[in-house]
């Protein structure tokens, strides 16, 4: 797309008669002094701001240097926070697993001294220090039926065996009776304890 073109004025460049007046010997005098002075002031205009810009890259330099050494110390002080930060994090991860591991052995000890196995007694100690108060609870529940059962064998080993029949033969539990490895036993005295079968 062409731009609007501007008219020329074709006196300015007309030259004599109708033109431009011809500058006198004192003009052109006074124009040379004028366009020297110029030239002067524009070379001293143009030295003072090269010194200008000279004091300003330095100045800017120096702003640099000194930003670039305070990020370094910057980031030579976050290096040392963040190693001091993760020094301190594992401290405590430390000490918080040793926390939990005297806390565990001293509930293992308290579950032994109930009379609970040592695995029980080391899964109950691992609830209590979790906090699974629910697996606690199924923990201990199994170890009282054990308890119960032990007693109740150790009750039925101390109770005299009644005599029956012509009193030759103990009276046997089913248990006992299906415990006796010879077959010829065993079925003589499921037999005699067909009671117990029924």
């Amino acid at each position: 797309m062409q731009g609007k073109r501007l008219p020329l004025h074709l006196q300015f460049f007309a030259e004599g008669e109708g033109g431009a007046p011809e500058p006198s010997g004192e003009s052109a005098q006074e124009d040379a002094e004028t366009l020297e002075s110029l030239k002067q002031a524009l070379a001293e205009e143009r030295a003072a701001k090269a010194k200008d810009k000279a004091a300003l890259d330095k100045a800017l330099k120096q702003v640099g240097d000194l930003t670039k050494q305070l990020r370094s110390k910057q980031t030579q002080q976050e290096i040392e926070d963040e190693a001091k930060r993760a020094a301190e994090e594992e401290i405590k991860e430390h000490i918080a697993s040793l926390e939990a591991y005297k806390r565990e052995n001293e509930a293992k000890e308290r579950y032994l001294l109930q009379g609970m196995d040592p695995d029980m007694a080391k899964k109950a100690a691992t609830a209590e220090v979790s906090g699974d108060m629910d697996a606690l609870a199924d923990i201990q529940r199994q170890h009282t039926d054990s308890l119960i059962k032990a007693k109740e064998a150790e009750w039925k080993k101390s109770m005299p065996k009644a005599h029956i029949g012509d009193g030759s033969y103990p009276a046997m539990t089913k248990e006992e009776i299906l415990a006796i490895e010879d077959v010829e036993e065993r079925t003589a005295q499921i037999a005699k304890h067909l009671d117990l079968f029924n």
